[in-house]
């Protein structure tokens, strides 16, 4: 355990003061391991494994690299479209609507990484031009329930943005912290007029990904998550709401229909960045696995 401990530092560039510290890390990093292997032995879903947040315990964890604040929802309107005939598949990221996965940092900023996929995509399907746009423009200058790296809501970034616009990340890059508002309304670009609630239904959140890149909330704050590494996630997660991600499509594996999950802790993560997980709409008691129908939402440029 000692040796793979000391490789896994190597790997990922890790370094403890001598002492208490070293000794507390190598032990949540063995009670990790062993649960990692249990886990694993138990079940044939999803495969765990050690990545960069082994040494971290679950509260720890949850604590610096989720930051979705679940509010009731509010005054937008909510979609009750459902498409007779889905098709079998989506994916976005093959229409060219998705960009790099990105990282957000030791900073609870989940729900804008979230909110700006959704808006990236829209603007690529609006305008066929894929632009990234600026997380920090949102932990900087968006409120309401939001409270930049402490964590906030999607749906006040789309809030945000139907009266602002939103600067692209070149303009306005990402520093995981929460600095002063340093917006300039003249390098926005207008995106969405509002956004739009998704009907708590499988079926209502595959027709709403049929349009386009859904932002949706989950609970990560599991192991399931934590050491992701392939599969389908189909349970070991529940549906206290703590993480905001990105739905970009669904689509069969090995017999399992599944969401396709855009996270933003870096492409070192999951099957490079992404997760999947599955479209059983009665996990949770309706609410999803993972609770992935619970909130999610999209912005929109139609009136």
């Amino acid at each position: 355990m000692k040796d793979l401990f000391t490789q896994w530092k190597l790997t990922h560039n890790k370094a403890y003061k001598l002492g208490h510290e070293e000794e507390h890390r190598f032990n949540v990093f063995a009670d990790n391991y062993l649960n990692i292997l249990k886990i694993n032995q138990e079940q044939s879903d999803v495969e765990l494994g050690l990545n960069q947040f082994a040494d971290l315990t679950q509260e720890e964890f949850g604590m610096l690299y989720t930051g979705y604040h679940h509010q009731e929802r509010s005054h937008a309107e909510t979609s009750n479209l459902y498409l007779k005939d889905l098709p079998n598949s989506v994916d976005w990221r093959e229409k060219g609507a998705v960009t790099p996965v990105k990282n957000q940092g030791a900073c609870g900023s989940c729900w804008a990484f979230s909110a700006i996929g959704a808006l990236e995509g829209l603007y690529f399907i609006d305008h066929n031009e894929l632009l990234s746009f600026s997380e920090q423009n949102f932990v900087d200058c968006v409120r309401g329930q939001s409270k930049g790296c402490q964590g906030g809501w999607m749906n006040d970034a789309f809030d945000y943005t139907a009266e602002n616009g939103v600067e692209t990340e070149a303009d306005y890059p990402y520093t995981a912290r929460t600095g002063k508002c340093s917006f300039v309304s003249s390098k926005a670009h207008k995106v969405n007029t509002k956004y739009v609630n998704v009907t708590r239904s499988a079926e209502a959140l595959k027709t709403a990904l049929v349009a386009g890149p859904v932002s949706v909330a989950i609970q990560a704050n599991q192991a399931v998550f934590q050491f992701y590494k392939v599969g389908v996630i189909k349970s070991l997660c529940g549906a206290k709401l703590d993480h905001g991600v990105l739905a970009v499509g669904y689509e069969t594996i090995s017999g399992t229909e599944a969401y396709i999950i855009k996270n933003s802790w870096g492409s070192g993560w999951g099957q490079k960045g992404y997760t999947y997980i599955s479209t059983n709409g009665e996990a949770n008691k309706g609410a999803g696995v993972c609770g992935i129908l619970e909130a999610a939402s999209y912005p929109t440029s139609h009136n």
